[in-house]
């Protein structure tokens, strides 16, 4: 039997589901986002990323102008685990950095699936 009703076009069902919905804003830059993240770093982050490192570092260099060896070995070990502290920061922020940039390649290409062209960024 066929229907009374008139045959109206529905492009929103020949899209299929993932089209039906309405669009997303577009990607942000991400040189946007990473200064919004840098404009609310924490001053408790901020310390534990450079502050322990650089009193660290500080105290190796009190240690060693007190002139003793003993104080020069010390105080160089201070340095060293100071200036190990600041690079195992620095080392995780790169890659916590890769991760993003792994997750924003993966909303492109979705919004590539979904839409048919890559966004623009």
């Amino acid at each position: 039997m066929a229907s009374q009703l008139p045959n109206r076009s529905r492009p929103h069902v020949a899209r299929g589901p993932a089209r039906a919905r309405p669009p997303r804003a577009r990607l942000a830059p991400r040189e946007h986002r990473v200064a919004v993240a840098a404009a609310r770093i924490s001053p408790l982050l901020r310390f534990t990323r450079h502050g322990i490192a650089a009193m660290a570092i500080l105290a190796g260099i009190i240690a060693m102008a007190i002139g003793t060896p003993t104080s020069l070995v010390g105080g160089s070990a201070l340095i060293g685990a100071g200036i190990a502290t600041w690079l195992i920061a620095w080392l995780y922020r790169v890659g916590v950095e890769g991760d993003e940039a792994r997750a924003d390649e993966e909303r492109a290409r979705r919004f590539f699936d979904r839409t048919g062209r890559w966004p623009d960024a």
